[in-house]
């Protein structure tokens, strides 16, 4: 059995040992690299709702005013508008009004329109 040292290689039995912790290496890289490009892409949910099922939106009127509009033709609120107003003391939003949008279109006279 020969066994000779060197700085760059070590010779036991006539096989070059950095070659092979070389290949061994490469191997474990490449095995590494093919798990990584078959494993599936996670899908990330974030929850967000499809704008086309929202049933209601908010609309700034004014600084510290908004309205909450309901839109779902579905639901005992169609036509429904909400206003509130920011108030500063208590840091919340207090109703202020209650309107429907679709009763004054249906019923204009109602509303001397």
């Amino acid at each position: 059995m020969l066994l000779y040292l060197d700085t760059r290689k070590i010779l036991v039995g006539g096989e070059v040992m950095q070659e092979k912790s070389k290949s061994t290496i490469l191997i474990g890289i490449l095995i590494c690299l093919i798990i990584i490009a078959l494993k599936p892409v996670p899908s990330f949910n974030n929850n967000v709702p499809d704008p086309s099922f929202v049933s209601e939106s908010v609309v700034q009127l004014a600084e510290n005013r908004i309205a909450i509009v309901e839109t779902e033709t579905n639901s005992g609120l169609s036509g429904e508008v909400i206003v509130l107003e920011f108030n500063e003391d208590k840091k919340t939003f207090e109703p202020i009004g209650r309107y429907n949008y679709l009763d004054f279109f249906r019923n204009p006279e109602k509303y001397n329109f």
